[in-house]
């Protein structure tokens, strides 16, 4: 018998076992014991299931902390509040990008132009290499720029200025590092936010 013909032999015997015993092992074929697709049991996962009491338990929070009071929010909420505290604490913060002035592409952004001013909240022109300088330049000044990236995909042409002026300032400072640095920048680029996934 020839490799050929000992080949197709195993084959079909293979096929007859699989037709015999009614099992498949196709890739796109979900096996017995898989556990795929099914509801996730929060309480069960450390990671993911938190309480407000548990939340406000763990030892490195401060007193004050461990007093005060939690709100349950999705992650739009949290991005949103998060942007709305950090404009409130320092008047130092701008946001700024494309068409975050009426609340960005998955309105994150909602109602920030109304309570902080156009002067802190503010669209900018489709140029992410624009927007990361700008925010580079700001930070050098002295400002905490928030600059917001649509989505993350669309960062490749800003990739010179994050990786040629933002990371490489404080070498170019030499012994001006302690005062001339963009340390306050903040770029914020959504990724997997299409139908689910981050914002």
């Amino acid at each position: 018998m020839n490799t050929m013909s000992a080949t197709r032999t195993r084959i079909r015997a293979s096929l007859a076992r699989t037709r015999q015993h009614g099992h498949h092992h196709y890739s796109t074929q979900v096996l017995p014991k898989a556990r795929l697709n099914i509801p996730t049991d929060f309480s069960t996962t450390t990671l993911l299931h938190h309480t407000s009491k548990s939340s406000l338990g763990h030892s490195e929070l401060s007193a004050k902390a461990k007093s005060s009071t939690t709100t349950r929010q999705n992650l739009f909420q949290a991005i949103n509040a998060a942007l709305s505290h950090a404009l409130r604490s320092d008047p130092r913060v701008l946001l700024f990008g494309e068409d975050v002035a009426f609340g960005g592409v998955f309105r994150c952004s909602m109602n920030l132009a109304n309570e902080f001013g156009d002067d802190r909240v503010f669209n900018t022109p489709l140029s992410e290499q624009g927007i990361v300088g700008f925010a580079i330049g700001a930070a050098f000044e002295g400002m905490r720029p928030v600059a917001e990236i649509q989505f993350a995909d669309y960062v490749y042409p800003a990739f010179d200025q994050l990786v040629n002026e933002a990371a490489k300032a404080r070498f170019r400072a030499g012994s001006n590092a302690g005062g001339m640095n963009c340390g306050a920048l903040v770029v914020r680029m959504p990724s997997g936010g299409v139908g689910h996934g981050a914002l």
